[in-house]
């Protein structure tokens, strides 16, 4: 049997290969919108995709099945009763998809999604016993799956559906089966995930915080460590019904000139500056949000940008704009305008800039001793400010601030630094309060990474 695991770092997104070499057949499953990389291993290994299956209605990516279907013309399989628009094939609990070595196995496991289904498979050249689980967004490696997406009004019984696959659906395996998750860390499918991109079902038995609760404090735990729902799970699920547009059908993305930007701009469309933190701060397009590039920008985007508005990327390089793409289509983002490198053009142009002072750990320090109204905001996670912060720092989690605002804490000319743990996020928050209309703000180059090197903290 084949077997291969494929990683999407940022969005924690996992899917698998599953095939057969002496057959020359494979099926894929949760595959990523960009569906090459199963192409060009289905092609190295001499093997014909001849299945799609989904094991749930996805929330934080968009699904790469009706792309993959495209190019392969390989029926997709999802639970029975998933309510999607398109042709595909329904598996029901129990139900058996076998051909050469390779024994497929559905159970409905029902929480995380109504119509879920984990996948129990079996090495028939080895014997029939089950080797691994994918276990889809039911169980991860340390955690387990929300149980919100499917509604408020349907959270009880979903919980209690999580409870039940999680114990019963799953408790007629052995501990030794190994378990792949459809997601790894880095998901906010679920809370606490690890690292590790698989486990054994008897380590997560004994180790997993959610397996050894009675009922009563399971659900107790799940609603109140239910993760923030971020802005492009609702449009992501509505595509993924009716499945979606292929990438060949989407608009190319072209070079702006400043006019381009400008008439961008007077639209409403969002400018989102992919550059590191020293490049935004020194100068950029006013009104725009800095997301400093890196595998996490999809995450962040969903955070701060509905995917319904049109992008408009500044990139430091023109090799960061595909990349950039491929990312933020995978989270559902796929009216991106265009791109500019760098801001060059705009500062010839003599166009208006914007400004983010990068300050230094001692330069806050000056400017704590010597102006006690001065607004240090901490947009760091509870537990890292729990860990050590800042005496007279005012404690706003970044998600509050992209969600709420600051306006009820902060006076709109006040003068505000912004500190987290190394600078990316306070560059995020900064220059979304800039773009609001905060005129004195100020990101902390190194955050509290480099503050603790040199000064004491609080705890």
């Amino acid at each position: 049997m084949f077997f291969r695991q494929f990683k999407v770092d940022g969005l924690g997104c996992l899917s698998y290969m599953v095939g057969c070499p002496k057959l020359s057949q494979a099926f894929v499953v949760d595959p990523k919108r960009d569906v090459q990389d199963y192409i060009d291993v289905a092609t190295q290994e001499k093997m014909k995709i001849t299945g799609i299956i989904e094991t749930h209605l996805h929330a934080d990516h968009v699904s790469g099945a009706r792309e993959l279907q495209i190019e392969t013309n390989a029926p997709i399989y999802m639970g029975e009763g998933t309510p999607v628009s398109y042709e595909t094939t329904f598996l029901k609990d129990e139900d058996v998809i076998t051909f050469g070595s390779v024994k497929m196995k559905i159970v409905a496991t029902p929480g995380h999604t109504p119509f879920a289904v984990c996948i129990a498979v079996s090495d028939l050249s080895r014997g029939d016993m089950v080797q691994l689980l994918l276990t889809g967004d039911l169980l991860f490696v340390g955690s387990v799956g929300r149980p919100d997406l499917a509604g408020e009004e349907l959270l009880d019984e979903q919980v209690r559906n999580l409870y039940n696959s999680l114990h019963e659906k799953l408790g007629v395996f052995e501990d030794r089966v190994e378990i792949y998750p459809a997601h790894g860390e880095g998901s906010a499918c679920g809370k606490g995930i690890s690292a590790k991109p698989s486990s054994t079902l008897g380590y997560e038995r004994q180790t997993n915080p959610y397996f050894s609760l009675d009922f009563d404090v399971f659900e107790r735990e799940i609603k109140a460590s239910i993760p923030r729902r971020p802005r492009n799970f609702n449009p992501v699920i509505k595509t993924n019904l009716k499945g979606a547009k292929s990438l060949k059908n989407l608009n190319p993305v072209y070079p702006l000139g400043v006019s381009d930007i400008k008439k961008a701009m007077k639209q409403g469309f969002a400018i989102v500056d992919l550059r590191d933190a020293a490049c935004f701060g020194g100068a950029h397009i006013p009104g725009s949000i800095n997301i400093g590039f890196s595998s996490s920008s999809t995450a962040w985007l969903a955070d701060v940008v509905d995917p319904a508005t049109h992008l408009v990327l500044v990139v430091s390089e023109e090799d960061d704009v595909k990349k950039a793409v491929t990312m933020f289509r995978r989270g559902g983002y796929e009216n991106i305008y265009g791109y500019c490198a760098g801001v060059m053009d705009w500062v010839l142009f003599g166009e208006e800039l914007g400004f983010l002072p990068q300050l230094s750990i001692h330069a806050l320090h000056r400017i704590l001793s010597k102006y006690e109204d001065h607004t240090l905001l901490d947009v760091r996670t509870s537990e890292e400010w729990d860990a050590g912060h800042l005496e007279h720092a005012f404690h706003l989690p970044i998600h509050t601030i992209l969600e709420d605002g600051i306006r009820e804490y902060v006076k709109r000319d006040a003068h505000i630094s912004v500190i987290c743990r190394s600078g990316y996020r306070s560059n995020i928050a900064a220059s979304f309060l800039k773009s609001k209309g905060f005129t004195h703000v100020y990101s902390v180059i190194g955050g509290m990474t480099a503050w603790q090197k040199v000064y004491e903290v609080e705890t």
